[in-house]
């Protein structure tokens, strides 16, 4: 099917399913990267709305599965990336809520707003087998830089909504760690089969809402201030399943 107009309905959905705003109204979101493409089509066919490409582009368009054509200038407002390659329009539901208790494992809280850590660490979750709740604080999940960070992994990993940061610092019986400049050593702290790693923002962090006895850290050399928040979060995973084998 081809488009052939900036007012189309169509292509004015796809517009707003950019942005945060339009991706929860509409349920949908834009997915790019060539690598990506086979792999979701294989996978995750199912979250598959429909395949938007630029006129003459090879775009070999599996059955059941839309294909939309449209003008250089169209195509390249919704290929915000220059990918230069067929983007995905894919369904996008809200997360089921945390239900309040954690399952067997790592439960990653999330409320980063730069929406490529986000990603980044769904894409880590996905790989290494730890759930992911977003903090009310979080990108939305489907943001295009999000995604872009995450790629098949925004579909293979668990990923539920959860309460704000200060709501989970209030929690009691549950055993919930925070990621801080001031707590135990991360390193050499034991932890339970079953627990929750809490992140801090990007700045804030969360040593003025935490508890301190439920506070770890990663040590730093002096004169290093603190580490990148999502790089601190693949840093603590990689230590925690390396001392869990």
């Amino acid at each position: 099917m081809e488009i052939t107009s900036a007012n189309n309905p169509r292509y004015k959905s796809w517009l707003k399913a950019l942005e945060g705003r339009g991706i929860k109204k509409q349920g949908q979101a834009v997915l790019a990267g060539k690598k990506f493409l086979q792999e979701v089509l294989a996978g995750h066919k199912d979250r598959v709305l429909a395949l938007l490409a630029r006129e003459g582009m090879p775009c070999p368009a599996p059955e059941n599965v839309p294909l939309y054509t449209m003008p250089g200038e169209l195509f390249e407002n919704l290929d915000i990336y220059g990918t230069g390659a067929p983007l995905m329009l894919i369904s996008a539901p809200e997360p089921p809520a945390w239900p309040g208790r954690l399952e067997q494992g790592i439960t990653l809280f999330l409320p980063f707003q730069n929406p490529i850590n986000l990603g980044t660490i769904i894409r880590s979750a996905a790989a290494l087998g730890a759930q992911v709740v977003a903090t009310t604080e979080a990108a939305n999940i489907y943001h295009p830089k999000t995604l872009r960070a995450a790629g098949p992994g925004i579909f293979k990993a668990k990923i539920m909504q959860g309460p704000s940061l200060s709501e989970l610092a209030g929690l009691t019986g549950l055993p919930l760690f925070a990621l801080g400049l001031n707590g135990s050593n991360l390193f050499r702290f034991k932890f339970p089969a079953t627990f929750g790693l809490v992140a801090g923002m990007e700045g804030p962090g969360l040593e003025e809402i935490w508890p301190q006895e439920n506070m770890l850290t990663i040590p730093m050399q002096p004169g290093v201030e603190s580490l990148n928040a999502g790089a601190a979060v693949d840093m603590a995973l990689g230590a925690i399943l390396a001392g869990a084998g």
